[in-house]
């Protein structure tokens, strides 16, 4: 008999449902472990796993695919909890990440200051360089410039780098110029192309995204990895599967280059599983899909039949928090959950 299991990791609780051809459901909790998220997996696995007269590997060794679920990416960025990252953009440009789109409610209201950008921004790094709107070379890259930035990068200690120049998804030679110069100064240090992750006109967005997601890639890298190598050893060698903010799924090795998918993939879900009920249940094609989670209350809408997707993506509070800028299921949140 072949089995399918579905893994939500959350910041308390870890969630597995067991399913099997004929339809049959099994349901297993434990508490997550975020030192080693297997240790915590496996055990809501043992407790499906005693229900069925099994063992965990006799389990994993009938399934055939397993999708995991994980808020990790989140509680990451909203803890500030990522890797020291450092931020190259074009001379001149050091500000986007602090202004952003007004960068508050009332960006006239100047008895309040601009919150803080998600890169701090001494933690910001002009490049010499400038690609026209056009495409054409303004001003060539400085490599004597950008190698001693890298270096300056190298010797204060920086996780991963986040690459967004301007016009660069015009033409992307700097930044790709930048990628090599990267490998080979940082070896082994992660980074983002913002040209790469999402070509896009907005500069905040682009920025802001590219940041966030080279921010999440060592520690979602490290975290995807070694919770597939522990499901391997444990003897499952069925697909593995991540859920993504998308309402979809990807392969590890497709999300470990772009982690900014698996935020708020959690909540993007609920929508998708409405949308199945109402098929089921033979429901009208408009529906409102709300999610009564430990912290937040999240709604999310099917229309005529179909997801709504936003690229109005915030973590945290809207215009004061971060945009994720990718396209994304869109569900609304506020602070009043169970």
């Amino acid at each position: 008999m072949a089995f399918r299991i579905s893994v939500d990791t959350g910041g308390t609780f870890t969630d597995v449902v067991v399913s099997d051809e004929a339809g049959r459901q099994w349901i297993g909790k434990a508490l997550t472990t975020p030192e080693r998220i297997f240790d915590g997996m496996r055990a809501a696995i043992d407790v499906v796993a005693e229900d069925l007269g099994t063992d965990t590997r006799s389990l994993l060794g009938t399934t055939d695919l397993l999708i995991y679920g994980t808020t990790r990416a989140t509680n990451a960025v909203v803890t500030g909890n990522t890797a020291k990252t450092a931020f190259l953009t074009t001379r001149g440009f050091r500000d986007t990440l602090v202004l952003r789109e007004g960068g508050k409610f009332d960006p006239h209201d100047y008895s309040q200051d601009y919150p803080d950008p998600y890169i701090p921004r001494r933690h910001t790094f002009e490049i010499e360089e400038r690609i026209g709107a056009g495409g054409e070379v303004v001003t060539p890259l400085s490599e004597a410039q950008a190698r001693a930035v890298l270096e300056q990068v190298r010797d204060r200690g920086f996780g991963a780098v986040a690459i967004c120049l301007i016009w660069a998804t015009v033409n992307p030679a700097h930044e790709s110029r930048l990628a090599e110069l990267v490998e080979e100064i940082l070896p082994g240090i992660p980074y983002t192309l913002s040209h790469r992750l999402i070509p896009i006109v907005r500069e905040y967005r682009r920025a802001s995204a590219t940041a966030i997601d080279a921010s999440l890639k060592p520690l979602m890298q490290r975290h995807l990895t070694e919770m597939e190598a522990d499901l391997r050893e444990a003897g499952y060698g069925g697909e593995v599967l991540i859920s993504t903010s998308m309402g979809g799924c990807q392969h590890v090795a497709e999300l470990v280059e772009r982690p900014i998918h698996t935020l708020k993939s959690g909540p993007a879900m609920a929508p998708v599983a409405g949308r199945a009920y109402r098929i089921i249940e033979g429901q009208p094609a408009d529906v409102i899909v709300c999610d009564t989670g430990g912290t937040t209350f999240d709604v999310g809408l099917v229309r005529d039949g179909e997801l709504v997707h936003t690229r109005d993506t915030w973590i945290g509070r809207r215009w004061i928090g971060h945009m994720v800028a990718m396209s994304t299921v869109d569900v609304r949140s506020i602070g009043a959950g169970g």
